[in-house]
């Protein structure tokens, strides 16, 4: 069976490694080479470097232009394989294998279509999530469901250790997925209520302090691959930019301070007051600094610790 996969990030490595060792993975189509980090240099995504590394074809159309689309077409490839490619394809793509043209989808579907279905889930405080391999359309994330795996999202869980969990799944339920197309290539309707996960802001990862305590360390565990949560230490003559890396449930219930108020120092951690709760803070980063843990903020910033907001 003829492949080719259309993904940029780390998500999609190890179903590549699947792909590779049990399919003809003929090519690779992949996001542009983009400046990244401080120094901006121009890099390659992941699944280039994977690609190049392992001897695949690679593409990288800034857009589908008809000379791309014919390249793929002369390919003639039985499937298409999407991951976290970062565009939406067209029907003269999708159209365009033999079998058929498939995504693999960190979310039960219907539920958080869109970009950032893992992010999503996590802020708003859900207790599973899965993979869900479906047969694109030309809407987001609507096709017809192949294959769909189901996950327990743990309460130590962020954005990076779920994502990971996810990524090592979905190669398992991509090649189950492969398999069910080979045998009879069964479909299924999408049921239940549909929700979309949009693509995350900058100003996402403000830190609301009158919202319950439960919320905010939600926001913490979803935002931290970007943008990160972040709040203002508030001084005698400034407000300095913190980012919060990490943090723990103190009290759920209950007021016990003004909101963003610190109410405890200890060498671990700081409690911060919320709207509903506390919230203890054991990660952080202040702005021209590097991350650190409390302990090592306290060491040389203690004196900064008044009120957060």
């Amino acid at each position: 069976m003829k492949i080719i996969f259309f993904g940029s990030d780390n998500f999609g490595i190890p179903s590549l490694e699947i792909l590779k060792k049990n399919f003809q993975l003929v090519s690779v189509v992949t996001s542009p080479d983009k400046p990244k980090g401080r120094g901006l240099k121009i890099s390659p995504t992941p699944v280039k470097e994977w690609s190049m590394t392992n001897g695949i074809d690679v593409f990288q159309p800034e857009r589908f232009e008809d000379s791309f689309i014919d390249k793929i077409e002369k390919i003639s490839p039985d499937l298409i394989v999407l991951i976290s490619y970062g565009k939406i394809l067209p029907s003269s793509i999708l159209t365009i294998p033999k079998i058929a043209s498939i995504n693999v989808h960190p979310s039960l579907l219907p539920k958080y279509r869109g970009p950032a279905p893992v992010e999503w889930a996590l802020i708003n405080g859900e207790t599973k999530t899965g993979i869900t391999i479906i047969k694109m359309d030309e809407n987001i994330d609507t096709g017809n469901i192949i294959l769909q795996k189901e996950v327990e999202i743990l309460p130590l869980d962020n954005a990076f250790t779920l994502k990971n969990r996810l990524s090592i799944l979905a190669a398992d339920v991509l090649y189950k997925a492969i398999e069910i197309i080979k045998q009879d290539g069964k479909t299924y309707p999408q049921e239940g209520e549909a929700s979309y996960a949009r693509k995350l802001k900058k100003q996402d990862g403000l830190i609301k302090w009158q919202n319950p305590a439960e919320k905010i360390h939600n926001l913490v565990r979803g935002v931290i691959i970007w943008p990160t949560a972040y709040t203002y230490l508030s001084t005698n003559s400034t407000k300095k930019l913190v980012k919060i890396y990490k943090t723990e449930i103190g009290q759920r219930e209950g007021k016990f301070g003004k909101e963003g108020e610190i109410i405890k120092i200890e060498k671990d951690y700081i409690e911060v007051a919320c709207g509903e709760g506390t919230i203890t803070i054991k990660e952080l980063q202040l702005e021209g600094k590097k991350r650190m843990t409390v302990s090592q903020f306290l060491c040389g910033y203690r004196n900064l610790l008044k009120f957060f907001g």
